[in-house]
């Protein structure tokens, strides 16, 4: 079994990277968008501790680890590019529809979005259904213009991607899965952003907590989720207005919970593990070379049935355990849902 990831090699990585703050440069593009200058670098991408994990974490009730983001492993990202500190707001998403006339695929598709229902007395999935009355003007509960958008595509994102490279006559895309963990941990190899700890997402994220579960009885508990007392969590039931909470150490706002964000990527639960050569429990050693700008599988068996397209972050109403740094999720690219948004990175980088 090759040895795992040594403390010295983690800090070196996070001394190294944690260089890259200095370096940063903000933009302000023409509807208001701030982005992040992120120098090149490396960093350890994926679940880092595992199993090891649920044993320092008093609130857990099982694995913390998910096979789609083993084995972790070193990825070099070889230029630089500016990220979005925020997800696209309801505002700017706005200005792009009123300066096309672009219809989204949840007002198009005749069956909306994958909408939250409160009352479904099951668990799970019929907590969410489609409803053709759900779509980025109307999600099902209050927003204003600060509000990150929502039941929004992954093809409704680059469309406005497109739309925002063409205006401003330079190159706006969704971020690759390797992008938008490195820019997300900003130095940080923990679970979360402050630590390994799941209480300390909620300084930085709005993830299912006590708000939700006042709100709606059972929701949060269904996830076991643990500190739902009164004034525990960060306080948001749905959506909250991009950049309340607390930032990364480069400025990111929101990579913890909100909406789920789209990436570049095509998704394979496998992926990790085929381009590593290594299984899913494998540790590799800290001098294993890094892969280089991996922008996501070209093809999966899953494929043939649909364009699955990477998500990550978690959102409003997933717990501590589903928003992890390392979190993986998916979904079709004309599929829209209430908790799923987007942010943009700007580069000359083709995905």
């Amino acid at each position: 079994m090759p040895e795992r990831f040594s403390s010295s090699a983690l800090v070196l990585l996070l001394v190294v990277t944690s260089a890259i703050a200095e370096q940063s440069a903000v933009l302000t593009n023409t509807v208001g968008m701030r982005l992040i200058q992120i120098s090149a670098g490396e960093y350890v991408r994926g679940e880092i501790h595992g199993d090891d994990l649920r044993k320092k974490n008093p609130f857990s009730t099982g694995s913390t680890g998910d096979h789609d983001a083993r084995p972790a492993h070193r990825v070099k990202i070889s230029r630089p590019f500016h990220i979005a500190a925020t997800e696209v707001t309801v505002g700017q998403f706005r200005r792009f529809i009123a300066a096309t006339g672009y219809k989204t695929t949840a007002e198009t598709n005749g069956k909306g979005a994958l909408a939250f229902v409160p009352d479904a007395k099951e668990e799970g999935i019929e907590q969410f259904q489609l409803n053709p009355q759900r779509t980025w003007r109307t999600p099902g509960f209050s927003q204003t213009d600060e509000h990150p958008v929502t039941c929004v595509s992954w093809k409704d994102a680059t469309a406005f991607c497109d739309w925002l490279s063409k205006a401003e006559r330079t190159t706006y895309r969704l971020p690759t899965e390797a992008e938008w963990e490195y820019a997300a941990r900003a130095g940080a190899t923990t679970s979360y952003v402050g630590g390994d700890s799941s209480d300390t997402i909620y300084d930085y994220g709005n993830v299912a907590d006590a708000a939700l579960e006042a709100a709606h009885p059972g929701m949060t508990l269904r996830q076991r989720i643990a500190r739902l007392g009164k004034g525990e969590g960060d306080g948001f039931v749905y959506t909250a207005p991009v950049g309340r909470l607390k930032p990364n150490n480069w400025g990111l706002l929101d990579t913890h919970g909100n909406v789920w964000e789209w990436c570049s990527d095509r998704y394979h639960d496998r992926y990790y593990s085929e381009l590593t050569g290594a299984t899913v429990m494998q540790r590799l050693p800290s001098d294993a070379k890094p892969v280089v700008d991996p922008q996501g599988p070209a093809a999966t068996p899953n494929h043939q049935y649909g364009d699955w397209r990477s998500m990550r972050g978690g959102a409003w109403c997933t717990g501590p355990i589903s928003s992890r740094c390392a979190s993986r999720s998916y979904g079709e690219a004309s599929d829209a849902f209430v908790y799923t948004g987007f942010r943009v990175v700007l580069s000359t980088l083709e995905p």
